[in-house]
């Protein structure tokens, strides 16, 4: 398989976050990597997790601003996945918090509206993407460049 150009790869991996909202966050407590399953969703193309003020992955991103992201892939019944590495940051500004939880499938279920002091907003800026796409056997990889609105 030929590699790809950069360009090339970070499209075709945009596409695949674009429709995989289910992926698997990993945070550091003191000295040990914590992962669990989130819900990632964009708005104005930019990356965001809505969590539960108190959750863990909330004072460990305060600790440690580095994460990964795992996005799981399957495709004709075979499987790949997207490993995204980058800073995530817990987000205080009232206007972005609103405006995001729109974009959040789930926010009604869990949230009393953007104000509501359990809601916290968490944006993922990702630099760097390992790429395995479904059936092949080798990973890619390339720079991400932020793409701001």
């Amino acid at each position: 398989m030929a590699r790809t150009s950069e360009s090339a790869l970070q499209q075709e991996i945009m596409a695949w976050i674009s429709q995989n909202q289910y992926v698997y966050l990993a945070t550091v407590d003191k000295k040990q990597a914590r992962v669990r399953p989130v819900v990632l969703f964009m708005y104005e193309d930019r990356y965001f997790f809505a969590t539960f003020s108190g959750d863990a992955k909330v004072s460990q991103i305060s600790a440690n601003k580095w994460v990964e992201v795992c996005v799981p892939l399957r495709e004709s019944g075979n499987t790949g996945y997207i490993r995204l590495t980058g800073i995530a940051r817990i987000v205080t500004n009232a206007a972005l918090k609103a405006e995001a939880s729109e974009r959040c499938f789930f926010f009604d279920e869990y949230f009393h509206g953007y104000d509501d002091p359990d809601y916290t907003l968490i944006e993922f800026e990702a630099d760097f993407a390992e790429y395995l796409r479904p059936g092949e056997r080798t990973s890619q990889t390339c720079n991400l460049k932020r793409h701001t609105g």
